[in-house]
């Protein structure tokens, strides 16, 4: 792996082959490349000039800024030793893509001021995507905590990060001999909020519940004090929950600590993913049907829901992610596994359209390396995807819309 500040293209251009869309292939080498989550505004600058990705080669791995009309990429840091999460390593037993001590996908961007905040090991440290300044947020959260996807607050002032417990058998060096949600008796299950300054400074909780699992915990884009949050009950936590009975996503008002339901129009209220618009108006959600299918739907943070449709021939995993500047939410599953579609939500009927093919191999790699995770930039005119066209490898893409 190259030093810090280091800059070379290794991209391929191609025109989709059913939309004709401009596609870069941002990277060939590697053993993953991660574009951040589906959630909203935190992999590309304001401007779109800009957008982050983690990469793990010859056993390191650090965090990169691609320029996206040219596709030339930028080491923002030195390479640290390792690779993969302490998240996959907590959650699959003790297993990953590597010792979990490296960087992956869990990150977010500011992108106002260009500081990207990543995982490193146990570490939550931030890099400016164009002095490459470095600051250390948090030298170490402790071998008994688990973090989750850090979310930075609209004015950039500081980063929240969901903490769960560590699974207790790994904590005290023992052979695993149950997973990580069946390992927590009732009223074992601690769930915290921690907030840090981006400028550097003691971090705190800022809020903490017991017996539920919340590994997201994204920022209203207009309003610092209201969170979107999960509430993963029992037995099967962010797999299932408890099956439907306990609603999934909520808004927590951070000041108050007051808690509303976003409720579906669906029996079912399991929904496996969720996130802002853009404008902070909405949020939109997806789950599986109790009947077979999905059901899609937006709802306004205070619980009225303004569209949902149930489709019941959509038989595929996947996520949902904003649009900028369209009524629309991307896809990238559950109508087919292996493209990429805006779904409109400005009429009664819902509307597809191609966006471009992704192509992964959803199974081709551990944990969510092999997940699309798709994202808009601030401006509408770029998405950002991965795809494990290659079995065994991740790369990151970018198409011109």
């Amino acid at each position: 792996m190259d030093r810090k500040g280091s800059t070379w293209n290794e991209s391929e251009i191609y025109s989709d082959a059913l939309t004709l869309r401009r596609v870069r292939r941002v990277t060939t080498r590697g053993y993953y490349n991660a574009t951040p989550t589906y959630h909203t505004n935190t992999a590309f600058t304001s401007d779109g000039e800009f957008f982050v990705f983690a990469s793990a080669r010859g056993g390191r791995s650090a965090v990169f800024r691609c320029h996206t009309k040219s596709g030339d990429i930028t080491q923002l840091i030195d390479p640290v030793d390792g690779t993969g999460c302490v998240d996959e390593m907590q959650k699959s037993s003790g297993h990953g893509t590597g010792n979990g001590m490296g960087i992956s996908m869990l990150m977010c961007v500011a992108p106002k001021t260009r500081w990207l905040v990543y995982l490193a090991g146990r570490a939550v440290r931030a890099v400016h995507l164009e002095t490459l300044e470095e600051r250390e947020l948090v030298r170490d959260w402790g071998r008994e905590w688990v973090v989750g996807v850090p979310s930075i607050d609209p004015e950039e002032t500081h980063v929240i990060l969901p903490l769960v417990p560590a699974h207790p058998e790994l904590l005290a060096g023992k052979r695993v001999t149950r997973n990580y949600m069946d390992a927590f008796a009732p009223g074992e299950f601690i769930h915290r909020l921690v907030e840090a300054p981006l400028k550097g400074g003691p971090s705190r909780v800022v809020y903490e519940v017991r017996d539920t699992h919340c590994a997201h915990c994204p920022h209203c884009p207009i309003d610092p004090d209201l969170l979107l949050v999960d509430r993963d009950m029992a037995p099967k936590f962010w797999g299932g929950s408890d099956g439907g009975k306990t609603n999934r996503i909520w808004t927590l008002k951070l000041s108050t600590k007051q808690l509303t339901e976003l409720l579906p129009l669906e029996k079912s209220k399991f929904q496996m993913h969720a996130g802002w618009t853009f404008d902070g108006q909405g949020i939109f959600y997806h789950g599986p049907r109790k009947e077979g299918g999905y059901y899609i739907g937006v709802t306004r943070p205070t619980s009225e829901v303004i569209r949902e449709y149930s489709l019941p021939a959509a038989h595929h995993y996947g996520h949902v992610s904003a649009m900028a500047g369209r009524p629309a939410i991307i896809l990238d599953g559950n109508v087919t596994p292996d493209t990429l579609f805006w779904l409109y939500y400005d009429a009664e009927q819902p509307r597809l359209e191609m966006i471009a093919r992704h192509n992964t191999n959803w199974n081709g790699m551990p944990w969510q390396y092999s997940h699309p995770h798709p994202q808009s930039d601030p401006t509408g005119k770029w998405i950002s995807f991965n795809s494990c066209i290659e079995r065994g490898r991740a790369d990151a893409f970018v198409v011109a819309v």
